[in-house]
């Protein structure tokens, strides 16, 4: 199942309409327009589709690879290295556990640990005693941490 949060007309010219969809992922644009213009008789398609956020990244976030380009001209890597976001920034709404070193050893070495804050199912985003993401983990039955993708930083 999917779900439309929002449908927004943003202008009507002729026999061409542009519209802005929130939507959750599995939604087809494509079948949803061919859907609008169905009802109202007068059959749609796509003429043009763009993506303006996948998750918590937006379209402001983006950089076009003309412009990664020109900034590494001028400054090098260091300075390509703005662009760069943390590796779980993707994951920020998943619970986030934080280890001591003690249990950070035995999980990035594939063993699952306990973490008395962990919540009662689903997947983690795991840090170190130091704050640096380390991987996610699952849940597991026992109320262990199991390892699922681990992330090594050295």
């Amino acid at each position: 199942s999917v779900t439309i949060a929002r449908l927004e007309l943003l202008a009507c010219e002729g026999d061409t309409a542009r519209l802005s969809v929130d939507c959750s992922k599995g939604t087809y644009i494509r079948t949803l327009v061919e859907d609008i213009g169905e009802k109202l008789g007068c059959g749609a398609y796509v003429a043009e589709l763009r993506r303006t956020q996948a998750g918590p990244f937006t379209l402001a976030q983006t950089v076009t690879l003309e412009e990664l380009e020109q900034v590494h001209a001028d400054g090098g890597n260091e300075a390509v290295d703005r662009f760069l976001m943390p590796s779980d920034s993707g994951l920020l709404d998943w619970p986030l556990l934080k280890f001591s070193e003690h249990s950070s050893f035995y999980w990035l070495h594939g063993q699952p640990v306990r973490a008395p804050d962990a919540p009662k199912f689903g997947m983690v985003r795991v840090q170190d005693h130091e704050g640096r993401f380390i991987g996610i983990g699952e849940v597991a039955e026992d109320g262990r941490i199991a390892p699922r993708r681990l992330i090594r930083s050295e």
